[in-house]
């Protein structure tokens, strides 16, 4: 087969990311049948590790699809036409929960934020007090394309106390940040394989609250029998033990070997690791001479930095300069922002001081090659100061 990677050595996207070694060898295991005894064993304690990674004691299922799946059947399976759902928007993916909710012909109350910002929980607050029936309320845990971190716990209590179910999306932050599904009251909690477990991408993993169980139920018309339903797992795996449909059994062994290596360094560890080079990343970047795209360092991610690009440089000759002469993959492509943002990814796998340390040294010296008065060798400095 083709190298499809070619000169890449480097995986510095958001994702999907690297996968670890110890996951790819998971992933090539021999096949067993689903409704095998050990396999049925395997499932569940993959499921209870999750749980641990999530930080709950709520019901967990794994969605056999990327994490978008998992981000619209969290819609489709709470709300009738007609629901009221307070969508919060400052990032791309916030503003995409919009679109599924119209989809599923909810009505989109929208609160935006400057892109460049994090929400406000105050002004959450207002909008919910002056909003009459809200059903639900989504945010994003981390923006992805943005690089920016929202308030989830003071937003979530926020809602909670108005009676509004809450659906955050944690794709690109859950196993890398801190998260309490059960402390911070989400109702539905979105995570997928591909970013910070390291894993292919192919799951998501989604912890589900009573009261969440509970909206789905009421449905006038409970969606049962579909790919989107999450009604299915319960009444099958979480009652019975038994799968709606085939599961992917080879993309099961791969989350269990990453979820056991999160869980064997300890989560608090992980969390230091993230931090610690998600701020060696920022200095390194800042040194050069470059502007951070979030307007605080407060909000910005440890799992991904958002760079302004600097005027007069074309995102895509930097990033394929990067690729193709010191095998450095990094990212753009960002919806709406094209051309203004390009983005280091640091998570899972991904998230360590030498990936830094080469990504900030490949960034100097492709900037420099396209003519960007890059201040020499104090990014790399930075950098190294972390070590």
């Amino acid at each position: 087969m083709k190298d499809l990677r070619e000169t890449v050595r480097y995986m510095m996207t958001p994702g999907p990311v690297e996968v670890s070694p110890r996951t790819l060898q998971a992933l090539s295991s021999p096949v067993v049948h689903h409704y095998s005894q050990g396999f049925i064993d395997f499932y569940d304690e993959t499921t209870g590790m999750l749980k641990k990674v999530f930080q709950t004691k709520k019901d967990l299922i794994i969605m056999q699809g990327e994490a978008v799946l998992g981000l619209e059947a969290s819609v489709a399976n709470t709300i009738d036409p007609g629901d009221r759902v307070l969508v919060l928007d400052n990032g791309p993916y916030g503003a995409w929960f919009g679109i599924y909710v119209e989809n599923h012909g909810g009505e989109v109350v929208r609160l935006k934020e400057e892109y460049t910002r994090a929400l406000d929980p105050d002004k959450v607050k207002r909008v919910l007090e002056k909003e009459k029936n809200i059903k639900v309320l989504t945010l994003v845990h981390m923006d992805t394309p943005v690089g920016i971190v929202n308030p989830v716990e003071e937003i979530c209590k926020t809602a909670k106390k108005h009676g509004v179910l809450t659906i955050v999306d944690s794709v690109a932050a859950l196993g890398g940040m801190e998260i309490n599904p059960d402390r911070w009251n989400i109702d539905i909690c979105i995570c997928g394989s591909q970013k910070c477990f390291s894993s292919p991408p192919a799951l998501c993993p989604v912890s589900v609250s009573r009261e969440a169980w509970s909206a789905m139920e009421k449905k006038k018309r409970p969606i049962k029998m579909s790919y989107l339903s999450m009604l299915d797992y319960r009444d099958t795996w979480i009652k019975k033990r038994v799968f709606p449909f085939t599961p992917f059994v080879s993309e099961i062994y791969a989350i269990h070997e990453s979820a056991t290596e999160i869980l064997e360094e300890g989560l608090l560890n992980v969390f230091a690791r993230h931090r610690k080079v998600a701020d060696a990343v920022r200095d390194g970047v800042e040194a050069m001479g470059l502007k951070l795209w979030p307007e605080s360092r407060s909000f910005a991610s440890d799992t991904v930095t958002a760079v302004r690009v600097p005027e007069g440089i074309d995102d895509e000759k930097l990033r394929e300069i990067m690729a193709r002469e010191y095998g450095v993959l990094i990212a753009g492509e960002v919806p709406g922002l094209k051309g203004e943002i390009f983005r280091i990814g640091h998570m899972g796998y991904s998230a360590r001081m030498e990936n830094a340390l080469v990504a900030v040294a490949a960034l100097e010296k492709a900037l420099l090659r396209l003519g960007f008065p890059v201040k020499e060798k104090k990014g790399v400095e930075k950098v190294l100061e972390h070590l």
